[in-house]
């Protein structure tokens, strides 16, 4: 019997099923914590109740990490339906198909966002 052999896939098929879809789902996600976000306020609100007493924190900084805040939270959202199916799947590592349900999971969040946005008048 022959050995079939493994090749290692190359640097442009690694960045089309590994490296573009995770940069397409970090992308998604910081739209979604921009201001337009329907979460923008309800995580400024939580976020200024835990803040107003430090004296350090100016309304720049708040600003920020409310936008990282919410931005975070797609992405961590997102992410459970393609590692439940990498669990159910047996997976030791992120295939091409649970990183595009992890970038369609975040596209699903962030449509309220893009309607907003597109919803603006330019």
């Amino acid at each position: 019997m022959a050995m079939i052999e493994r090749r290692q896939p190359g640097p442009w098929q690694r960045l089309l099923q590994r490296h573009l879809p995770l940069a397409a789902t970090v992308g998604v996600s910081i739209l979604n914590g921009s201001d337009a976000s329907p979460l923008f306020d309800t995580a400024s609100f939580c976020i200024y109740s835990f803040t107003k007493g430090l004296p350090f924190f100016n309304a720049v900084a708040f600003y920020y990490l409310t936008s990282l805040a919410v931005a975070v939270l797609t992405l961590l959202l997102a992410g459970i339906p393609a590692a439940l199916y990498e669990r159910w799947r047996g997976c030791e590592r992120s295939t091409p198909f649970s990183l595009a349900m992890w970038l369609l999971a975040a596209v699903l969040l962030t449509l309220p966002t893009l309607t907003r946005l597109l919803d603006q008048d330019l």
